[in-house]
């Protein structure tokens, strides 16, 4: 037997301790979610289910390619896929996904990004000076968050604020000298950008440069600086499509009053901080009574974020340890003001702010409770080590606070009446049930670290504590949504070859009919999937007139709403001009007069080629133009006399279309005699007797590009969203390649960030102080 000291492969206590926190933090964070998996559940809902998953597809055969997915021609006759950042295409979860799972679905991302989440809180807390235990606290903290928990609605954000610790924690790392600091930080910045999220990047760099500052000063805040500028440049090939899909889109006119005000934190929810479930309720009913009476505008059913809990635990934590240290007095303001950003236009944060450019474009104020959170969850681990460390707050608070958190409880519980605030009254009486037994148990935990043996044992008492609140409050924000709820490929029945079938589904039956046992959610993702409303037509390759998206092509919105206001329920007869084939109708237009109507006025003189008995919808094949046609007359218009003028052609049935630019002085026929379509490339092959023009019946949009037998053409704009080719007389071949080039300049831009990362690495590395200087202001000692 060798003598310890001889004994190298054993490892010393402190260097276990990160290792096994670490595991905790990791096994904690995955063990409600994994509970939802091993039911045979999944954690996919809300905009995940509906938006993210079926576009995964795409994304997912695109990356396997290396290239980039830049088109989707499946919505709205065609949108930019790549310039919407929110799917996080290049983000390195999704880049792995592609690879290792790309038929996997989301619970594996959704997973990747929760454990993500805790781990990137624990470092950031570890990076301002906490003991591994309560590095923990601040990982369990936000980890089972009810914001983080509760984004597994939209994994654009949940990636967002998965990566946000990360890139905080390097910023205030490159404010040293280390020589590997600022490349990190850089690839953390990028990182956070393909998130998908601008306003969790632009809150991530704000914080970590107030951190930078704080430990490095000027100096520190310039390296910081540095990093996030380098981190920019790698992220342009995302930012500059981005950038300029935005300017075609609905999005650039501004945000209406009432969509602030909808989407702000009520001040009222704040008690759902300790009350898990106040506002929301468990996920699963569609509605959300709480909200529409205490969260102003209810246009929408339910609220934009599932759950804002963080736990009474971690606020008392919290409290303590805003005084820790000069970072934990920095991390007090930002989540006071996160907090008042979070309030929106109720504090009147949108009313100071809404002028800001690209601040005032961003929707959901109630977003911030993320940054928010994760502010809290750290001060917590910086109160856990302060308990540790110095004398104790008495125990007889908590406990009192317990007390009258349970008594307050019981009142609300006892109260008469029957009145519409009693579902208020008995949600927040269960949330103060949980806060009251968590205070109670946090009450113990002060009175026995009171014994100085136990005192440094607090921290993984606490980590502990903040587990328990958290996994017991985490079914107010997890789904666990029924595993085949979502048809994969709807409509597949209307694949042709040659065809190119577009659809339209007039009557959106939410919550129509199933034979199933399903919830509300799973029985709305189970009726729109196999209704093939948008986006779950993509993976069949199906065209829908419809689009769902936050982000709305402006040509699109005029003629769609202009369509709706001229023409009513006969929108979908004129809808066919631009190559609807068939029409889905759901079963409650049976029962329904009204919605009978529209069913009627939809298919008129089409055909039933399907009846769905199980789900009750019948597919209907209607007349319309072709995808792919020669004009008979046009009629000149500029971009904004297109809709007028195409409205007045409409009504009087001609058959000609509305042309932006100059019209061929003669139209000849012609003939289709192939035609083929892949997401970013368009091959016709057609003759005419004499020139003419060809009409392709998908979005026009810039960056489309043609040839006509390898010559370059021009493209116009035809009836206002679709686009349309001079044709001369006789046989040929028109290409059209979607070859945006803010793509290109993007990708240039992330090569020159590319350069300048290397430079970073290679960079000389900064002398060191001489022994026996004083530390920095950012050096503290760790509890």
């Amino acid at each position: 037997m060798c003598r310890r000291a001889e004994c190298p492969a054993r490892l010393p206590a402190q260097t276990h301790r990160p290792l096994l926190w670490t595991a905790a933090v990791t096994a904690g964070v995955a063990l409600p979610p994994g509970l939802v998996l091993a039911s045979g559940h999944m954690l996919a809902w809300r905009d995940t289910a509906r938006l993210f998953a079926p576009l995964r597809v795409p994304v997912a055969a695109a990356l396997r390619s290396f290239h980039l997915p830049l088109w989707n021609p499946h919505e709205a006759l065609g949108v930019p896929l790549f310039a919407q950042m929110m799917h996080g295409v290049l983000h390195p979860v999704s880049l792995a996904a592609a690879w290792i799972a790309p038929g996997g679905g989301m619970n594996g991302i959704l997973l990747a990004h929760l454990l993500l989440a805790g781990l990137g809180a624990m470092v950031l807390a570890r990076q301002l000076g906490a003991s591994p235990a309560a590095a923990a606290v601040a990982g369990l903290g936000y980890g089972l968050s009810g914001y983080v928990l509760g984004m597994t609605a939209v994994v654009q954000y949940l990636g967002a604020a998965a990566t946000a610790p990360w890139a905080v924690a390097a910023l205030r790392a490159a404010a040293g000298r280390g020589r590997l600091a600022p490349p990190l930080a850089a690839a953390a910045v990028a990182a956070l950008v393909f998130a998908g999220d601008p306003q969790w990047a632009a809150v991530a760099v704000g914080l970590g440069a107030a951190l930078a500052l704080e430990a490095g000063r000027l100096a520190g805040l310039a390296r910081a600086l540095l990093a996030a500028a380098t981190g920019a440049a790698l992220s342009a090939v995302q930012l500059l499509p981005t950038w300029s899909f935005l300017h075609e889109t609905v999005r650039s006119a501004g945000l209406e009053a009432e969509d602030r005000l909808q989407w702000a934190l009520a001040p009222w929810r704040l008690l759902e901080l300790v009350a898990p479930g106040f506002f929301g309720g468990r996920p699963g009913p569609a509605h959300a009574p709480v909200f529409h009476l205490l969260g102003g505008p209810t246009r929408y059913p339910l609220p934009f974020l599932p759950s804002v809990f963080v736990g009474a635990v971690v606020l008392v934590l919290a409290a303590w340890g805003a005084r820790a240290s000069r970072p934990a007095r920095l991390l007090a303001g930002a989540s006071v003001l996160f907090a008042w950003l979070a309030m929106g236009a109720w504090l009147g944060a949108d009313q100071a702010l809404g002028a800001v450019p690209i601040w005032g474009a961003f929707r959901y104020a109630e977003k911030l409770v993320g940054p928010f959170t994760l502010c809290l969850a750290v001060l917590a681990a910086l109160g856990a080590d302060r308990m540790a460390s110095a004398p104790l707050p008495r125990a007889r608070f908590a406990a009192a606070g317990a007390a009258a958190t349970a008594a307050l409880a019981v009142a609300l519980s006892a109260w008469p009446g029957s009145s519409d605030l009693s579902v208020v009254r008995e949600r927040l009486a269960a949330g103060l049930w949980h806060a009251g037994a968590a205070l109670l148990l946090l009450a113990a935990a002060i009175r026995a670290s009171a014994r100085p043996a136990w005192r440094e044992r607090f921290p993984a008492v606490a980590a502990g504590l903040v587990f328990l609140q958290s996994a017991a409050a985490a079914p107010f924000a997890l789904h666990a949504g029924a595993a085949d709820a979502r048809e994969v490929r709807p409509l597949q029945v209307l694949r042709e070859p040659g065809a190119i079938p577009r659809v339209a589904v007039p009557l959106d039956a939410v919550l129509g009919v199933s034979r199933r046992p399903l919830d509300e959610w799973d029985r709305m993702v189970a009726i729109q999937s196999r209704l093939g409303e948008p986006p779950y037509n993509v993976p069949s390759g199906i065209d829908q007139v419809a689009t769902y998206t936050g982000l709305v092509p402006h040509r699109y919105a005029r003629v769609e709403q202009g369509l709706a206001e001229e023409f009513g329920d006969e929108r979908w007869i004129a809808w066919r001009r631009f190559g609807l084939t068939h029409v889905v109708v759901d079963r409650v237009a049976g029962v329904d007069p009204r919605q009978q109507q529209v069913a009627q006025a939809a298919c008129a003189g089409g055909q039933a080629v399907l009846r769905d008995p199980e789900w009750g919808f019948t597919i209907c094949r209607v007349p319309s133009r072709p995808w792919a046609l020669f004009a008979e007359a046009a009629v000149e218009a500029t971009e904004d006399q297109a809709w007028p003028r195409l409205a007045r052609l409409i009504d009087s049935g001609g058959p000609g279309v509305v042309l932006e630019g100059r019209v061929p002085a003669t139209l000849a026929p012609g003939r289709i005699l192939s035609a083929e379509r892949r997401p970013e490339r368009v091959r016709v092959e057609a003759e005419s007797a004499g020139d003419g023009l060809l009409v392709v019946n998908d979005a026009f949009w810039p960056g489309w590009e043609a040839t006509l037998d390898g010559r370059p053409v021009p493209i116009q704009a035809a009836d206002a969203l679709v686009r349309a080719v001079a044709w001369p007389a006789g046989h040929h071949v028109l290409e059209m390649r979607y070859r945006p080039p803010e793509v290109r300049a993007g990708v240039a831009v992330s090569l020159a960030g590319l350069a300048a990362l290397v430079g970073l690495v290679a960079a000389p590395r900064p002398h060191r102080a001489p022994a026996g200087n004083a530390p920095s202001r950012g050096t503290e000692p760790t509890p």
